[in-house]
Order: structure tokens, then C-alpha cells, then sequence
């Protein structure tokens, strides 16, 4: 090999480091951020805080008859 492959390798190599290095910075930022993320949506927050029911239970069709009257 001779030196100008050996040194363009070298370059190479270290531009893939660098990459590396940027993409454990990048993972480590959306892993901190996932952890902050609450388990459910927040629809189903605050359909859980009334303590009762269940979405299996929600019929929109009934629901938005009460309005119509």
C-alpha cells in the first residue's frame, strides 16, 4: 500500500469515528427523551382520570346524542 492510500485510509477512519462518536451522542439524546415520554397518550390520561369505564366501552354514536337534542 502506498503512503496517499495509507493516509486517505487513516482519514477515512477517523471521519467514521467521529461519525460513531456523533451517533452515541444522538441515541443517548432520544433514549433521555423516551424516558421522560409518558406510557400512554394523553387521551387516555385523561380518560383514566375519571376512575371509571373503558374505551371498549365509549360509543361516540350515543355520546354525541346527547348534543344533538
Amino acid at each position: 500500500m502506498d503512503l496517499q492510500t495509507n493516509q486517505s485510509s487513516q482519514v477515512l477512519l477517523r471521519r467514521i469515528d467521529a461519525i460513531m462518536r456523533e451517533l452515541q451522542a444522538l441515541r443517548q439524546s432520544v433514549k433521555a427523551m423516551q424516558t421522560n415520554v409518558p406510557e400512554t397518550d394523553l387521551a387516555q390520561q385523561l380518560y383514566g382520570a375519571l376512575g371509571k369505564g373503558s374505551w371498549d366501552e365509549y360509543d361516540p354514536d350515543l355520546d354525541w346524542q346527547r348534543f344533538e337534542s
